[in-house]
């Protein structure tokens, strides 16, 4: 009788035994699945978080090269008119230039009066010639072929690729602003900050570490013959 009690005993630990094990080997089981599952979802966020950065960045950058081709669009369709003035007063010189269908005239001297240079060419047949005023009235003639176009924005391109590079360079900003007035495109890096017409693409003041080194005034339809009339050559002396 002792004996059997001894053996019902015996049963019931071993049945107990089998009963923590798999208690325990199941709450073991269950940790591990919980920090697969735990680390599965962070892993997750990270991923998504990468993905959500990048996708940002992509933004921005595609927000910058839209603001930059905007600009380069509005200067090309402005260059289409052939009768423009614009007078640059610039950190020791200013200049005018005048347009008026294929003759363009373009006159530079310095602020300290030592210097008075004019520039000009018809297009339409290749004539062109450099007159100095200073000291002596002289004149020579130009086979460079340099016109002076509308003067544009150092972050200005047509390269389409080149913009994209731009637009991606964090140390260059972007931005709107406005100056005298008009409402513009801001762009600065380095120092050098540009303001740019939003409706014209046109550059209309430089400043390099915020001194203003250019400023520039525009008119268009206004040029007349007389604006850019060819300087009388039997006034001056010719020169190789």
């Amino acid at each position: 009788m002792e004996k059997e009690k001894r053996e019902i005993k015996k049963a019931s630990n071993q049945e107990e035994n089998k009963k923590e094990e798999k208690t325990v080997n199941g709450s073991t089981y269950r940790k591990v699945e919980n920090k697969k599952h735990k680390t599965g979802i962070t892993l997750k966020r990270f991923i998504f978080l990468v993905f959500a950065i990048v996708l940002v960045i992509i933004l921005i950058i595609g927000i910058r090269w839209r603001m930059l081709y905007n600009m380069q669009e509005r200067y090309n369709e402005t260059t289409l008119e052939d009768n423009w003035y614009y007078y640059l007063d610039g950190d020791g010189s200013v200049t005018n230039v005048y347009r008026k269908g294929t003759i363009w005239k373009i006159n530079t001297r310095q602020k300290n009066g030592e210097g008075n240079l004019t520039y000009w060419k018809d297009t339409s047949t290749g004539e062109a010639y450099v007159f100095f005023e200073d000291p002596i009235k002289k004149y020579t003639i130009d086979r460079s072929g340099v016109i002076s176009n509308l003067p544009i924005a150092g972050m200005m391109t047509d390269d389409s690729n080149q913009r994209v590079f731009l637009a991606s360079l964090p140390m260059l900003w972007i931005g709107y602003g406005e100056y005298d007035g008009i409402d513009c495109y801001v762009l600065s890096i380095e120092g050098q900050k540009e303001y740019v017409d939003r409706e014209t693409g046109l550059l209309l003041a430089r400043f390099y570490d915020n001194k203003q080194k250019e400023n520039i005034e525009y008119e268009f339809g206004e040029v007349t013959d007389e604006d850019v009339a060819k300087p009388d050559l039997s006034q001056y002396e010719y020169v190789e």
